[in-house]
């Protein structure tokens, strides 16, 4: 099932990538689901990447505190 998502996260986060770039496509519907699919491949991956000081202060408290 690992895969899967992993499959999932690829192809979303093209497809956001493709929306940064023309400017009639969103990036923010693609992208959402992404981080959704990363999450639920690699929890620890994506704890490990919130926690970049960089990243942190743009992730909202509520998500934060659902990670940790």
């Amino acid at each position: 099932m690992k895969f899967v998502y992993v499959l999932c996260f690829l192809l979303l986060s093209i497809l956001g990538f493709i929306g940064l770039l023309l400017p009639l496509v969103p990036s923010s519907p693609f992208f959402i689901p992404a981080l959704f699919c990363l999450y639920k491949a690699h929890p620890k991956l994506v704890k490990r990447i919130v926690n970049i000081k960089f990243i942190r202060k743009y992730v909202p408290r509520k998500v934060l505190d659902k990670l940790n």
